[in-house]
């Protein structure tokens, strides 16, 4: 099984001749190899989704995803590059960062879904306000909420143009989904496992401080205004605040018999 760290207080690691439990969030689900003599960890792809905007990109039946540890970056077919890129770009909210709401990108297999969403796959970026131009790709469809109009999460892909058996409609899992999902590759079943990874909780404090606004506005507007840095209880009192479990409001269901 393989473990990417996704911050500085992890390692990674990988196991051999099994997986490591303590990594799983949740069970394995499994999915077959797709031509296994042609020598690389490929599944077939059902579908592909958008939030819950189905693509058609996949339905007929072509579709394919490597599973890949040397990849840096999530790697789609060029023909689909325009389309998922203009899907997936989105305005962040007002911290200005990329890890709150925005569109999720689903890879449906055979009996699961793997997903990811803005932390995963985008990183933030300050662009200059449009000039009355018309926009070169489709606009994320996101509700409505408050965003910065001065940064945009844009999401990090690349793409590689592969004839048949390997291609044209080939995409490359690499480190976005391998931080997300623990990976189990099974050469005796030709299957592969995906299932979602424990990481540590608590963010690092640069995390913490682009964090600030969500977690205490209040202070966030106080801190305009005076200009002043945080302290080391500021620190401490955010990461409490962390820890608090969320208050969850009880709702009835009226049943009709």
């Amino acid at each position: 099984g393989a473990f990417l760290a996704s911050n500085t207080r992890e390692e990674s690691d990988i196991a051999f001749g099994g997986w490591n439990k303590e990594h799983l969030k949740e069970q394995l689900s499994w999915a077959s190899v797709h031509d296994p003599e042609l020598g690389h960890w490929m599944v077939k792809v059902k579908g592909l989704r958008v939030d819950n905007e189905r693509l058609d990109y996949c339905d007929d039946g072509t579709c394919k995803a490597a599973v890949d540890t040397g990849t840096a970056l999530l790697s789609v077919p060029p023909t689909a590059f325009r389309q998922l890129f203009g899907m997936l770009r989105h305005e962040p909210g007002l911290p200005g960062h990329c890890r709150g709401a925005g569109p999720t990108l689903h890879f449906e297999f055979e009996d699961f879904t793997v997903s990811l969403g803005p932390r995963e796959y985008s990183s933030v970026r300050r662009i200059r306000r449009p000039k009355h131009k018309t926009n070169q790709f489709p606009r994320a469809n996101i509700s409505r909420r408050i965003t910065r109009n001065d940064l945009r999460c844009f999401p990090l892909l690349m793409t590689l143009d592969l004839e048949a058996p390997l291609g044209p409609k080939l995409f490359i899992l690499g480190e976005p989904v391998l931080r997300k999902y623990y990976t189990v590759y099974d050469a005796q079943r030709e299957r592969v496992g995906f299932a979602r990874a424990v990481h540590s909780d608590m963010p690092s404090r640069e995390e913490l401080l682009l964090s600030v606004p969500e977690i205490e506005p209040k202070h966030n507007a106080r801190r305009r205004q005076s200009r002043s840095e945080p302290t080391l209880f500021d620190i401490f009192r955010w990461r409490m605040l962390l820890k608090k479990p969320q208050r969850i409001t009880p709702t009835r269901t009226k049943i009709t018999l």
